[in-house]
């Protein structure tokens, strides 16, 4: 990888209040940030990003602030990853998820960009991996947002070095380098403790069955008739791994019902779907009544079916629905960025 993909994020030549403006609309496509009115004037931030095979890692060191992702913000973000996080100094407190979490120099911290949190950092330096989902199997059938592995334990700080070696030979690996560098900080996760001793084996295979459910429920997401029972029966687990399997989306009939809502507002933002009525698009979407998909649709996307369909028109993106930036997008806008200050 040339050393050109990396980018270094300084903005010390503007005035602290311009520099958190700035930075706010950098985090955004992770986090809001927020800090005190009377903290601006003293506002101070740093990164460093590093594209990585297909992951990204950052380098950080900022003042204190307040972290927030919200499920407007899950949604609009598109980015299905995981964060490993390395703070080597200041740490944070608050809630990911419905999990109260402390983070101090020296952890290991995960965090799940399809979750909620809402946190308060120190001061603070750190290092952080954002991972594609499927580079983690210990994800697809383990609840990690807001798990940690401990300073001070040999783990953590094997990880941690192995997180700060990525950092500074990133721009020399090769392709095929970064990825087997990722491979085997994923098998030191795996063998760790975040699983809370569930079998690595289990979560594998949990994760080959997680795909494979999920592969039928599209196949099917038209048939108002598809149902756990039906689902656990074609895919041969029985209906209590079919409950574990989806407990972290809310449940099997919330994943179809979240999937059959994407497929709506897909099928509404097609320039050639102005032909199909609003109830037509409903029911080949699995619905068997417009009222409730409108008022599912609403809640979602912040929108109304109507309305996504004009903005469509009109060549608008819906703010709460529109997907964000990719990682190396990301990157991207970072550098035009960095090149007008």
């Amino acid at each position: 990888m040339a050393d050109s993909a990396t980018i270094d994020f300084t903005l010390e030549r503007l005035a602290a209040e311009q520099q958190f403006a700035l930075w706010h609309d950098l985090v955004q496509p992770l986090f809001r940030v927020g800090i005190e009115d009377e903290a601006r004037a003293a506002f101070r931030a740093e990164m460093r990003a590093m594209p990585l095979a297909d992951a990204l890692l950052t380098t950080c060191t900022s003042r204190a602030q307040t972290f927030a992702r919200s499920m407007g913000d899950v949604r609009s973000s598109g980015w299905d990853h995981v964060v490993i996080q390395h703070y080597v100094a200041g740490g944070f407190t608050g809630l990911c998820g419905d999990r109260t979490v402390s983070v101090a120099a020296g952890d290991i911290n995960v965090l799940d960009l399809n979750r909620t949190l809402h946190t308060q950092a120190t001061d603070f330096s750190n290092l952080t991996l954002i991972l594609p989902r499927d580079r983690l199997p210990l994800a697809g059938s383990n609840d990690l947002h807001g798990r940690a592995i401990e300073r001070g334990s040999a783990l953590a700080a094997v990880i941690g070095s192995h997180l700060r070696s990525l950092a500074e030979h990133a721009g020399a690996l090769t392709p095929r380098e970064a990825g087997a560098a990722l491979d085997a900080l994923c098998l030191l996760l795996s063998g760790s403790d975040l699983r809370q001793a569930d079998p690595l084996v289990r979560a594998a295979a949990g994760a080959s069955v997680h795909d494979r459910v999920c592969a039928y429920i599209d196949r099917h997401l038209d048939d108002p008739a598809l149902s756990p029972a039906g689902i656990a029966a074609a895919c041969r687990v029985s209906r209590a791994t079919l409950y574990r399997l989806f407990g972290f989306e809310g449940g099997v009939m919330a994943y179809i019902a979240g999937r059959r809502l994407d497929r709506a507002f897909m099928a509404l933002n097609r320039p050639d779907d102005g032909r199909s009525s609003i109830a037509q698009v409903a029911f080949r979407s699995g619905f068997t009544s417009e009222t409730h998909f409108s008022r599912s649709f609403r809640s979602r996307f912040a929108m109304s079916p109507r309305e996504a369909r004009r903005r469509a028109h009109e060549g608008l993106h819906p703010a709460d629905a529109a997907p964000g930036l990719g990682p190396r997008d990301w990157v991207q806008a970072m550098r035009r960025v960095r090149e007008t200050i």
